[in-house]
């Protein structure tokens, strides 16, 4: 007996690093269900809800974002231990929510409440979205992308897709620990709901746009030395010389390593062969404007549209540390890892979300805005494809960019539209309004890759609704698991 708490912590930690298996590129859904459904049996047993909800989350992202070890470590010039450390932490602060949630459940139901347990979970899920800038990231209903539960993600977006999968997680740990059969129906009852759902939300255009996608795979080591500036710049000018004549050709995030307004001559050459055949280029690079109410320059994270008429979208959600530093004055220079080329961006004044070109407006995401569901809805509302650059050369070998394409393609069936996925070194990707992936580039390679992609016209419910949907089952389950504590206190 003395040994069975030391086991059940040490089950926390398993069931949730093993949840990582559920997600990209591994894709054993079923293992979520096992990791949810052993949770809840876990926080049933246990009288130490707070570090049974941190165990759980340590495992969860110490193993799931193991790929900030990789930037910190590779490409921050941490040692390994202090590169460690520093995982450790943000993993265990990260974890400091699970432990929220499982705490406060036990605070609220003493009666094991399996419509609470999920009701918190998915409050909770939205919470890490904003919270500090959130981190929308191993979201659960990512998982099961390739199941019949997706046909909820453009009703409710990938949080009613949660919802559903932890109804069934924590249906079938009640068949096992009340051995009632009972909660079977509700989960074929679930299933069978997502095979009548509709599939189909929204509209293709009958005309396509031709696009190509240049994959330079520059070294992060040299992409901002300034010595190879120039020649990174030709070497993509080169490449898009060299690629067939499309509507549209499109570099990845920060493909120009210098400020646009130094580079533009050196692209000039290019701009002017393609206006004159008619093909749009767009860019990731970055750029400075001059701000009225702050009296300096500011320096933004940017796409935008380099022939024809300009257009521009300006990065909004920042990655801390990778694109500003907090407490910037108090940091700068204790560390390599601090001083990163191009961590001193700022958020753009006056947003914008589109990215406009003659062949359609595209939605901006840059890199990881793509994790934030209700961003991404917001400037996918009035496009016709989504647009996202990204630079996974950060996450070297690791699962990072795998996770990184699965959030992409969960962004493509929430709203019904086709999404473009240009990166630096892979995965490079047309995905299609139904998530389902197209074609891609071999990681590690430079490439083009060409593919005809059909805009979306219409809304799906998701659109329309954003995350309500998902937020008015989670309410309506606590109130109903309120309720239903409250009689059993009584009746006791």
């Amino acid at each position: 007996m003395l040994l069975q708490p030391l086991v059940n912590r040490t089950l926390a930690v398993a069931a949730g690093a093993i949840a990582t298996l559920a997600f990209a590129p591994f894709s054993y859904p079923l293992l979520a269900i096992v990791s949810i459904a052993t949770l809840y049996l876990l926080t049933l047993k246990s009288d130490s809800a707070f570090l049974m909800g941190w165990l759980y989350g340590l495992g969860y992202f110490t193993a799931g974002v193991s790929w900030v070890y990789v930037s910190i470590h590779l490409h921050g010039g941490m040692g390994v231990l202090a590169a460690a450390l520093m995982t450790l932490m943000f993993t265990g602060a990260l974890a400091i929510l699970f432990a929220a949630q499982i705490w406060l459940y036990k605070r609220l139901f003493t009666d094991g409440s399996a419509p609470g347990f999920v009701a918190l979970w998915i409050l909770f899920e939205w919470v890490r979205s904003w919270l500090f800038t959130g981190f929308p990231w191993l979201l659960i209903g990512y998982a099961f992308i390739d199941t019949p539960l997706i046909s909820l993600a453009p009703i409710g977006g990938v949080w009613l897709v949660s919802a559903m999968v932890l109804i069934i997680a924590v249906s079938a740990s009640h068949v096992i620990h009340r051995k009632k059969p009972t909660p079977l129906l509700l989960i074929l009852a679930i299933l069978g709901a997502s095979y009548l759902i509709p599939s189909h939300w929204t509209e293709s255009s009958e005309k396509t746009v031709s696009i190509t996608l240049i994959q330079p795979n520059l070294a992060q080591e040299s992409k901002w030395q300034i010595e190879q500036v120039d020649r990174h710049i030709q070497n993509i000018i080169n490449l898009s010389v060299q690629a067939p004549a499309t509507d549209l050709i499109i570099w990845p995030e920060t493909a120009v390593p210098k400020l646009i307004g130094r580079a533009i001559n050196q692209i000039s050459p290019l701009v002017e062969i393609l206006n004159q055949q008619g093909t749009t280029l767009i860019s990731g690079f970055p750029r400075k404007e001059w701000s009225e109410s702050q009296q300096r320059n500011l320096y933004h994270n940017s796409v935008g549209t380099l022939t024809g008429k300009i257009s521009l979208y300006d990065k909004q959600r920042l990655v801390p540390f990778g694109e500003y530093i907090p407490f910037e004055n108090q940091l700068r220079g204790l560390i390599a890892f601090f001083d990163l080329p191009m961590s001193s961006f700022s958020l753009p004044e006056q947003p914008t979300f589109q990215v406009e070109t003659p062949q359609g407006s595209l939605a901006g995401a840059i890199c990881y805005e793509i994790a934030y569901p209700e961003l991404v809805r917001e400037n996918a509302n009035q496009s016709d494809m989504i647009l996202t650059l990204s630079n996974d050369t950060w996450f070297g070998g690791s699962h990072g960019p795998d996770q990184h394409f699965e959030i992409a393609r969960m962004r493509a069936i929430e709203n019904g539209r086709p999404v473009i996925r240009a990166t630096n070194n892979g995965i490079s990707g047309f995905i299609d309004a139904k998530g389902q992936v197209l074609a891609t580039a071999p990681r590690f390679e430079t490439a083009i890759l060409t593919h005809e992609i059909a805009p979306s016209m219409g809304q799906t419910p998701y659109q329309q609704l954003g995350l309500w949907p998902a937020l008015i089952l989670a309410a309506a389950l606590l109130l109903a698991a309120l309720f239903r504590h409250r009689s059993f206190k009584q009746n006791r």
